[in-house]
């Protein structure tokens, strides 16, 4: 996935993060944190937190991000998260994030509230970091 050239559907199913002005066609539903911590520990946290999400697995993992599919509980729609880590300085590092459903129109904000959670446990993963 090409973050730079991402073009975000009319759907509203579907989540992005990323650093201001990044995105060259799309505008983030959120701007990217800066990660006081290298770019190598961050992907290491992210995808710590990735794999213990119930009902996610890893369809790819790279050097500088992945991919997941998350399945819904009752259904088991899948929805699809990529994820991209930049490193800013020495001990800065960002990441971009895009998650959406493969099904229908309306989510009722799951991707939103999905990469919220995993943002939240992120940086809970990250406070033990000593880098």
């Amino acid at each position: 996935m090409d973050f730079k050239t991402l073009k975000l559907t009319r759907k509203p199913n579907q989540f992005l993060v990323a650093p201001d002005g990044y995105c060259e066609n799309a505008e983030p539903h959120m701007e990217a944190k800066v990660y006081e911590v290298t770019v190598e520990t961050l992907h290491a946290a992210f995808i710590a937190v990735a794999k213990r999400q119930p009902r996610t697995e890893v369809l790819e993992e790279r050097s500088d991000g992945g991919k997941f599919v998350q399945k819904s509980k009752l259904i088991g729609f899948p929805d699809f998260i990529d994820v991209q880590f930049l490193s800013m300085a020495a001990k800065q590092s960002t990441l971009l994030i895009y998650s959406r459903s493969k099904y229908g129109r309306s989510d009722l904000g799951v991707n939103e509230k999905r990469i919220r959670a995993w943002l939240a446990e992120l940086d809970t993963e990250l406070a033990g970091t000593a880098d």
